[in-house]
């Protein structure tokens, strides 16, 4: 697996946090899903652009958010790509332009 990984610390209610992240995921368009037994959220369908993907967990005292994309149609698609590099840029700075609004709203928190 080849995914981003943010490890951001907080304080403070988890049920608050996580209805705030949700929030934002919702209005970005995410949708929670099932991806090989896993719970994650993802945008797009692989159609016209690269599906998008974030991760959520919780830890102690930490969110651990895990962004990729997967550029292919449906479960066909190719393998997870991580948000660094040239190939995939505008879906992987969208994906990463979300985790930071996560960041941003878990380090309200702090």
């Amino acid at each position: 697996m080849s995914r981003t990984v943010m490890k951001i610390p907080y304080e403070g209610e988890k049920d608050t946090i996580d209805e705030s992240i949700r929030e934002i995921l919702i209005n970005d368009d995410y949708r929670e899903i099932d991806y090989n037994r896993e719970v994650v959220w993802k945008k797009g369908t692989g159609l016209a652009t690269a599906m998008h993907f974030i991760k959520v967990e919780y830890k102690t005292g930490m969110v651990v958010l895990s962004g990729w994309i997967q550029i292919g149609v449906g479960s066909v698609g190719g393998k997870e790509q991580e948000l660094k590099g040239f190939v995939g840029m505008a879906p992987k700075k969208s994906v990463l332009k979300t985790m930071k609004k996560l960041q941003d709203e878990i380090q309200k928190n702090l």
